[in-house]
């Protein structure tokens, strides 16, 4: 059996879950809201790579991974790397989300809202975590789960999704 090609060879260590599908569907463009309340879609978020992690306050490994997704956006540029951390609560908790994430983050990761929670079925996961890379508008990767985002396994699926076509 040949070894996996691409950004599929990263699926070991805290990367284990990671899927790279075939059909590279494009990023959604439904309306989310930012921090503010404002009305924004992931296509307008900016960086060379964009990463849009799907999690809720009551999703246990969402929050326990939330740290290491803070981490990871400390280490890069956010003009190369853009996390973009949506959250699924209900309007209602949207003050307790936006606490928990500049709590967990550390303040690294900006608050973004859907709480129709429609984005779920746009890009077809069956549930949260899920963590999605865009690069070029499209999908490149995505791993379901929580993960070890601080972990040197992530660092070099994002240092290689930087360099790929």
């Amino acid at each position: 059996v040949a070894p996996p090609e691409g950004l599929a060879r990263f699926a070991t260590g805290a990367m284990h879950s990671l899927v790279v599908r075939a059909d590279a569907p494009p990023m959604p463009t439904r309306l989310i809201h930012d921090g503010a309340g404002d009305s924004t879609t992931l296509t307008a978020m900016k960086g060379d790579l964009v990463i849009v992690n799907l999690w809720a306050t009551w999703c246990a490994p969402c929050m326990e991974e939330m740290p290491t997704l803070g981490a990871l956006q400390r280490r890069y540029d956010p003009a190369r790397v853009h996390i973009v951390a949506v959250n699924l609560d209900d309007d209602g908790d949207r003050d307790k989300a936006k606490q928990e994430l500049t709590k967990l983050s550390q303040g690294a990761l900006a608050l973004y809202t859907d709480s129709s929670r429609g984005v779920l079925f746009d890009i077809d996961t069956d549930g949260m975590p899920v963590t999605i890379f865009y690069k070029n508008g499209r999908e490149i990767a995505r791993l379901a789960g929580g993960a070890d985002w601080a972990s040197p396994e992530a660092s070099a699926l994002v240092d290689a999704a930087l360099q790929a076509p």
